[in-house]
């Protein structure tokens, strides 16, 4: 029986609809993708990378879930991304174990759709997700896999692991080669403000910000803390151990300090084996207690030579509160200073509160 021809042509006429809804669909989505690239490459810090690839991009490509994964085996995104502005912060790992069990040893980006390593979208996403589709794309800078990026739907037919991944795979190469320019652009931005031996501030940085933390305090009126923190006898150190063994203490003085700190809170190496610490919001019972943790991890710690030997050391800690008259921060540095000279006078590693010009 010969077809109707006018139904043959209707036939035609929806293919045709068909391949040209795809084709517009395909251009749109060509468009979002370039769009996205241009944003990519044009970024100005991490905060604004990390922002870009997990929440404008979830909005602008209607995902339901959105994770970038980066590697930081030495802790150094750790530190910084803390204090970065950002509405989602990226997942730090600590080696590549996750990213094995994703990618394994194959490194492309992986589609992930029902009967398709499904199991994988817990690893991914979390425990309890509701994606039920993934695209999984690997980060690869100079042949290192520095991490993830993956993108998740609750329609289970969001992403076909039959599909291609031409645009996905040029989105992760361009994602891994923005987000290693912000790494590197982040450790010259550290390194301008970091001291060198010891990982904490410096003097310059430490200037700059406790102008903007005293006017905060000022204005707003709430109780800002300084610490003048100083390792006893470290003259008596450097000619009993040697220089290198007397900058590992400050070394390792210096990360006592930072792990005794909340986020928001300031160290800075003031100069030769003298540290600074400004506590915001913080009243005297509150920074007598900081003072005094770290002043004990100090005596409690056993210092680990360039030789492997150890040995001991203490410090002195001066604190004092930002007084209600001051007008200027000079005045707090002055007062913690008294009171720093105060605790060497009494006898050293011990912790002395300047009150009004008195020490107590």
């Amino acid at each position: 029986m010969t077809a109707d021809p006018q139904a043959q042509v209707q036939e035609l006429r929806r293919q045709l609809q068909t391949l040209l809804d795809a084709a517009k669909a395909n251009e749109r989505k060509l468009d979002r993708f370039d769009a996205l690239e241009r944003r990519l490459m044009a970024v100005g810090s991490m905060e604004e990378l990390v922002n870009l690839l997990l929440v404008d991009c979830r909005a602008d490509f209607g995902l339901d879930a959105a994770e970038l994964w980066l590697l930081d085996p030495d802790g150094e995104l750790r530190r910084a991304l803390p204090s970065l502005p950002m509405a989602r912060a990226p997942q730090l790992l600590e080696g590549h174990g996750p990213l094995k069990d994703i990618f394994g040893a194959a490194r492309t980006t992986r589609l992930i759709g029902p009967g398709h390593g499904e199991a994988l979208l817990a690893t991914a996403f979390g425990a309890g997700t509701p994606v039920r589709s993934a695209a999984l794309l690997p980060l690869i800078r100079q042949g290192l896999l520095i991490g993830s990026l993956h993108f998740g739907a609750r329609d289970a037919e969001r992403y076909d692991a039959a599909s291609g991944t031409k645009f996905l795979d040029r989105l992760a190469a361009i994602a891994a080669i923005a987000i290693e320019s912000m790494l590197n652009r982040e450790r010259l931005r550290r390194a301008g403000m970091t001291d060198g031996l010891t990982g904490v501030h410096n003097r310059r940085y430490f200037d700059h910000r406790s102008l903007i933390e005293f006017s905060q305090a000022v204005r707003h009126r709430y109780p800002l803390a300084c610490l003048f923190l100083d390792i006893d006898h470290f003259k008596a150190i450097n000619d009993g151990h040697g220089h290198p063994a007397g900058d590992e203490v400050l070394r390792q003085v210096g990360g006592l300090i930072q792990r005794s700190l909340r986020t928001g809170d300031l160290a800075a190496r003031y100069g030769g084996e003298e540290f600074v610490v400004l506590l915001p919001r913080t009243d005297l019972a509150g920074a007598r207690e900081v003072a005094e943790r770290i002043r004990l991890m100090v005596q409690d710690a056993p210092f680990v030579t360039p030789e492997g030997g150890t040995l001991s050391a203490t410090l002195s800690a001066g604190l004092a509160m930002l007084p209600a008259e001051a007008t200027s921060f000079a005045d707090l540095l002055n007062a913690a200073d008294r009171a720093l000279y105060e605790a060497k006078r009494a006898g050293r590693n011990r912790t002395i509160a300047d009150t009004g010009g008195e020490a107590a």
